[in-house]
């Protein structure tokens, strides 16, 4: 092997490792509700757009602030704050709405703020157990993030809506879009 054939293969080496690395992580985007700190698999993010005022949809879920047109498809927007039972927010110039799709599903979550992209490795994860939640209301959460002395409480995204309330706004999306 020529020494050129070396350093090389010793880059793609390297090359390699750098992409295990970046794989061994997971990157989330995070955001505010209240005064905590939560994330999401930023795979699931479609796109963050300006809160704008949602068309209000009569008997849905009170945690369903409204639905919306997003890219020609109307999706249901859910009110964080309502979800997690805190006190209404007064809406801001930071509130936004983080697409994301689930299961084929896209929906929109109102947070007061984006906070960043982080990535965790794995041993900065803990997954939330039935000991933990005995203790603590975590049906929405997948698992809890440590990253210098803060806790993100990673979300669960298939838990953020019930499967009848997401058949209700299917079908209200159906008949508003044949109208």
């Amino acid at each position: 092997m020529t020494e050129e054939q070396e350093r090389v293969g010793g880059g793609m080496n390297m090359m390699d490792q750098q992409t295990n690395s970046a794989t061994d992580e997971n990157q989330y985007v995070t955001f505010k509700i209240g005064e905590e700190e939560y994330g999401i698999d930023i795979m699931l993010v479609q796109e963050i757009i300006r809160y704008h005022k949602p068309t209000t949809v009569f008997n849905a879920n009170p945690v369903i602030r409204g639905v919306t047109n997003f890219r020609g498809k109307v999706i249901p927007i859910i009110d964080m704050h309502r979800k997690f039972n805190l006190p209404e927010a007064e809406y801001d110039e930071f509130t936004v709405v983080v697409v994301i799709e689930v299961n084929g599903k896209t929906m929109g979550m109102i947070v007061d703020r984006v906070s960043d992209i982080m990535s965790f490795s794995s041993d900065d994860i803990q997954t939330v157990d039935q000991e933990f939640a005995e203790d603590i209301k975590t049906e929405h959460l997948k698992a809890m993030a440590k990253s210098e002395g803060r806790i993100i409480m990673l979300l669960d995204p298939n838990r953020l809506i019930s499967f009848e309330d997401m058949s209700k706004i299917n079908q209200m999306s159906a008949s508003s879009l044949q109208e």
